[in-house]
């Protein structure tokens, strides 16, 4: 949890703007992420018909199970519902952490070839069309 906030940190101090989404599986959290529709998002993009994935986890004995996959994969068809108006997801991802840039590449992401210095070091914008 180096790179991100815990869920139950996030959930605590939920501000108003966060859209927390729970994945599970037969009753137990496999993944954690947050849906940010605050202004946060102009940090990485200055398109206002977007959201800002943050917090991105999977329980640590469901990694490599392909859990975090079939969240991301299904991740336009949820924001299509619940986010009718959203044309996109943008996200940091610290460049340290090759194996989730190549997650989140996999699942459809798109490198913006633009950087942002986060408070853990030059994060990869990447972006999701919807």
């Amino acid at each position: 949890m180096t790179y991100t906030a815990l869920p139950k940190d996030v959930l605590q101090n939920k501000p108003e703007n966060y859209f927390p989404v729970l994945c599970f599986e037969k009753k137990q959290l496999v993944c954690f992420f947050v849906l940010d529709q605050g202004k946060d998002k102009f940090k990485y993009t200055k398109n206002v018909n977007s959201l800002l994935l943050r917090a991105f986890s999977t329980n640590s004995d469901k990694t490599r199970k392909g859990y975090a996959t079939l969240a991301l994969k299904q991740l336009p068809f949820f924001t299509k519902i619940h986010f009718p108006l959203v044309t996109n997801i943008i996200l940091g991802v610290n460049k340290k952490k090759q194996p989730a840039i190549h997650l989140y590449e996999k699942t459809g992401f798109k490198n913006t070839n633009r950087t942002f210095l986060g408070p853990k070091g030059p994060q990869k914008i990447l972006v999701l069309p919807i």
